[in-house]
């Protein structure tokens, strides 16, 4: 949404209870932002100067009471970001000339202090983001006592700041981000500002006892300016150990768009790998191009659909010592395949599932013919529930099947290889649909044997992750996130933020501009430059019929002076619809008729010039000249108004309320996320439970597996998130171990 709508909810003043903590709320402003105009309510500091509370400073008016201000700071949850402190410092800075160590006034410590934040701004500019939250307040805390002689404070600035991302953070691995790194989430990376770097670098680490101890990142070069140049980005992904490796290179674009097709991403990629099993290793390598798409929310605003392919080719390979191969496998070989997926995501309040089914058409060789098929479903579903304050219970859990239509040949590395190693069918997609059986019992890739060979042809596996965040930093602060006014303010303004987009979407409908296509100035009407438009027009051969019996009757001026300002006022009207668009054209539109009853201007020309409501009362202009000319041009005119106004009725204005509500669903449901679940930092313990199945099974080749297991999960915004634990594989099969030790590790992008 290009459309920027400024709502400057309000200047408010929030006291907290006696038992609240030792400080006061002074004021908060709250910025909604969508659509393209703006709107300011609220009200100036000097005017909520009455009292604040707080502890030992309930009821006082710092000003009247000469307080000085001791110290001032700037206090942001996201301030380990490197450009949201530079911001925080230069405002900090400037906030210290104005009000440390003086007396305390309203007009600096509050409006002028608020203008400094507000001037540094401490969101992105990025013009695909459909809504804005900016929330920014002063307390007070280490308040003196009234009867201290004297009498000091310090006051806390508080910034909090969030975009709504598109339509890619409905996606269930949205939510794992959400919690590792609220900042994304919050819309506050990706600055494109000169001064920040086009580098993004994420450290990985990881570990069990088949790839030992590994380490690897993934690096992103953002082009600032692409031109047409189809690739925005260049990425590097890469992890390895002593026992494996995986390595990719891409060049990859993107797009936003608000028609019905929201994102669109496309790749070019280079991929090699090579996976560890007890009895060898199995690698590849190819090259591979792909799209994918997602589409506008549908079903109440709900759900998205996401569609894709991708063209590979490239070589499989195999060194497994000692193994026996299934029917129609071959140990190494070239391949060529395409992958076509598609899929369901959606996010609720609590709830983040998304649905996937992938088709893999493969041949050995280059050949056109098809030697395999492969299929993939997987179901991801996320739950989290407040059970505290903050204190989030984060339910996760994924069921995947597959199975594999051998028709001539298939490379080994092709088939289903399962346990802590994770395979996606396409992989550097944001859309992660995982494309092995997966149990974190087993390490590496060590469960594969069947009764048929290595590799399996068909399996199932489902996963459960149970954390409980037993201590975190909220990323709001609860006496904010919990406070009823401030709540029930912030949803008006949504409401209102819905209404702008309602009349977005009432531009866009056939009727409306059939109707706005009367005050569009036409080069076919008339020989004038610049051209008019046929509203213009009509008011024009008006305003001459008036205007040549002037000078012939030199009477009735009243008249003639009602008639010529009714005309003047509604070209004024269409002239400026005619330079604008979306609300801004609706309005001067809705001016013109009707639908707007305080101005309705087209009727009041015609009541001025030709006739009024009121037959008997002979006000209008040509009730008492009876003039032709003004009757035909006054007709013509009313005429092109019920038209117009014939085409106003028949807006599908359900449709476009509908397509807003759709629009802001995944808007509110995230910005509650943000308010009320996300931490800054949390540690949580975890519990596990794996289930997995491969086939063919006979005996203990194949068959079921059970892993449950338990851990320790630190996710802490500014640096770090890890999990680590140990899960336990119940039912052993050959080579496979009692359970392993499973770790995982990620450190925030170095750059930023």
């Amino acid at each position: 949404m290009n459309r920027i709508i400024h709502y400057l909810i309000a200047y408010l003043r929030f006291a907290f209870s006696r038992h609240a903590a030792p400080c006061a709320l002074l004021f908060l402003v709250v910025f909604v932002l969508v659509g393209a105009g703006q709107v300011c309510l609220g009200q100036n500091a000097e005017e909520a100067q009455n009292t604040v509370a707080g502890k030992g400073c309930d009821g006082i008016n710092f000003q009247t009471e000469g307080y000085t201000v001791n110290t001032s700071r700037i206090d942001d949850p996201f301030d380990f970001l490197p450009w949201v402190r530079a911001r925080e410092r230069r405002a900090a800075t400037e906030i210290k000339k104005q009000v440390d160590g003086k007396l305390f006034l309203y007009k600096t410590a509050v409006d002028r202090a608020l203008e400094i934040i507000d001037n540094e701004n401490f969101l992105p500019d990025k013009s695909d983001v459909p809504v804005r939250i900016r929330l920014e307040f002063v307390s007070v805390e280490n308040c003196s006592d009234r009867s201290s002689s004297n009498r000091t404070l310090d006051l806390v600035y508080r910034v909090y700041s969030t975009q709504i991302l598109p339509a890619l953070t409905s996606a269930p691995e949205a939510r794992v981000e959400e919690r590792q790194s609220p900042q994304k989430t919050a819309g506050l990376t990706d600055v494109d500002v000169p001064s920040e770097s086009p580098i993004h670098f994420t450290p990985t680490a990881g570990f069990d006892s088949t790839n030992k101890l590994s380490g690897g990142g993934r690096l992103e070069i953002k082009a600032r300016r692409h031109g047409m140049f189809p690739f925005d980005s260049a990425i590097i992904e890469g992890q390895g150990s002593s026992k494996m490796r995986s390595i990719s290179a891409a060049l990859a674009g993107s797009r936003e768009s608000q028609n019905w097709l929201r994102h669109s991403e496309w790749r070019l990629n280079f991929t090699n790998y090579s996976l560890p099993t007890d009895a060898g290793d199995i690698s590849g390598g190819h090259l591979s191009a792909q799209y994918s798409g997602v589409t506008k929310a549908f079903a109440g605003g709900n759900v998205s659909a996401r569609f894709g392919a991708l063209l590979e080719g490239g070589n499989r390979q195999s060194d497994l010592r000692l193994v026996q191969l299934a029917p129609g496998t071959v140990a190494n070989a070239g391949f060529g395949s395409l992958k076509l997926y598609t899929g369901l995501e959606s996010r609720l309040r609590h709830n983040v599932f998304s649905f996937s089914y992938g088709l893999e058409l493969g041949s050995v060789g280059p050949s056109a013919r098809i030697d395999w098929l492969k299929h993939i479903a997987d179901l991801k579903h996320e739950l989290w529930y407040a059970l505290g304050d903050h204190r989030t219970l984060d339910l996760e859990s994924r069921f995947t099947i597959g199975s594999i239509q051998v028709r001539g040949k298939i490379p080994l590395a092709e088939r289903f290889f399962g346990g802590n190693n994770e395979e996606s069918l396409m992989p550097g997609d944001s859309w992660q649909i995982r494309a092995n059986p997966v149990i974190r019992a087993i390490p590496g890739s060590r469960f594969y044997r069947t009764v048929d060979g290595s590799g399996g042809d068909s399996f199932f596996s489902y996963n459960l992750t149970a954390a409980y965040a037993v201590w975190r930093k909220p990323m709001v602060p609860s006496e904010l996130s919990k406070d009823t006014e401030f709540n029930q303010l912030l949803q008006g303004q949504l409401a209102q933020a819905t209404g702008v987009e309602e009349l977005h979407y009432v531009t866009k409908d056939a009727h409306y501009l059939a109707v706005a296509k009367e005050v569009i100035p036409d080069p076919a009407i008339s020989p004038m430059v610049p051209p008019i438009s046929h509203v213009q027009k009509a008011l024009a051969d008006l305003q001459k019929a008036v205007t040549n019996q002037s000078p012939q009757t030199g009477q009735f001026p009243a008249q003639f002076d009602a008639c010529t300002r009714a005309i003047k006022t509604a070209n004024f009207r269409a002239l400026s619809a005619a330079k604008e668009k979306d609300a801004r054209q609706y309005a001067l539109i809705a001016a013109l008729l009707s639908a707007d009853k305080k101005e309705d201007r087209l009727a009041k020309v015609y009541r001025a010039c030709v006739q009024d409501d009121d037959p008997a009362t002979n006000d209008a202009l040509n009730e008492v000249l009876n003039n032709s000319d003004i009757a035909t041009t006054g007709d013509n005119l009313n005429k092109l108004r019920q038209a117009m106004e014939s085409e106003f009725i028949l807006i599908n204005r359900s449709a476009a309320k509908a397509q807003a509500e759709a629009d802001m669903a995944f808007t509110r449901r995230t910005l509650n996320t943000l308010l009320k679940d996300l931490n800054i930092y949390s540690i949580s313990p975890v519990f596990i439970f794996d289930v997995a199945k491969i086939s063919p099974e006979k005996g203990k080749l194949g068959g079921l597996r059970y892993g449950p297991g338990a851990g320790l999960r630190l996710e802490l915004a500014s640096t770090v998130h890890f999990t680590v634990g140990y899960a336990w594989n119940i039912r052993q099969g050959p080579g496979e171990g009692s359970g392993t030790v499973f770790f995982s590790m990620g450190l925030r992008d170095l750059f930023h």
